[in-house]
């Protein structure tokens, strides 16, 4: 099993979850500090937890990151990529190479990331899991680059989902809500995100691993987050409204 964005967040939730289940796991992350010490946390090597540092929107650096965690581990089973870059902010105040980069990081980095595990998880007809967010099903105010990626997320897994269906492979599609990790920190030029509240990543975690051993494609934590899907289809001006009152100062 890999994790990747594995040093902090859902993805050290995700690692911590899998190696105390007795799971040999790699782990994947840009943060060397943070990989190393989540690594010492789980045990290392002596626990099978082995660790490679990769930007996922480099994509020479993921195939190789991959490939040699696949031949530490003996083979790959399950893929969990949550690797993701947040850059809040006014679109038109934004730094154009901040919105460049969430994009880089957050959607062709799950094309790197799919790719490059995909051809080990046909072997095992094993799963990918993607997450995504409910800023893949309505853009709010001044998360721009952020709804943007994780929208071609939620795309990408669609069209990849059916196409690997007949390699037996799953896509599984996570659209969490606010979850209590790194990411939201100094996200205060998002205001939306102070609007609810957070809820911690083992919630996530436990969700979607039952969701995967089901077989389902798609998972909403909480469960919540369909009735927003569901606005979005129905009623989207609501959702404006809502992103109107709560998404701007």
């Amino acid at each position: 099993m890999i994790v990747t964005g594995a040093a902090s967040g859902i993805g050290r939730c995700f690692a911590r979850t899998l190696a105390a289940e007795g799971s040999a796991v790699g782990l994947l992350d840009v943060s060397e500090g943070l990989l190393r010490a989540t690594s010492h946390e789980l045990g290392g090597d002596a626990q099978r937890v082995y660790a490679r540092v990769a930007d996922v929107s480099d994509r020479a650096s993921v195939d190789g990151s991959i490939s040699s965690l696949v031949s530490d581990l003996g083979g790959l089973d399950l893929l969990v990529h949550c690797a993701a870059a947040l850059f809040p902010g006014r679109f038109l105040e934004q730094a154009p190479a901040d919105f460049e980069r969430a994009i880089a990081v957050d959607l062709v980095g799950t094309a790197n990331v799919v790719r490059a595990g995909a051809r080990f998880l046909t072997v095992s007809r094993g799963a990918v899991v993607c997450l995504a967010s409910t800023a893949a099903i309505h853009g709010w105010p001044k998360m721009s680059a952020y709804s943007a990626a994780k929208f071609g997320v939620a795309g990408f897994c669609d069209s990849v989902r059916t196409e690997l269906r007949d390699s037996g492979v799953l896509v599984t599609t996570v659209f969490p809500l606010l979850i209590a990790t790194p990411l939201l920190d100094g996200a205060d030029s998002a205001p939306i995100l102070a609007a609810g509240k957070a809820i911690p990543p083992d919630a996530v975690v436990r969700k979607t691993l039952r969701a995967v051993a089901r077989g389902r494609s798609r998972v909403y934590v909480p469960s919540t987050v369909r009735w927003i899907a569901a606005t979005q289809g129905l009623a989207p001006a609501l959702l404006d409204w809502y992103g109107r009152r709560y998404g701007l100062p």
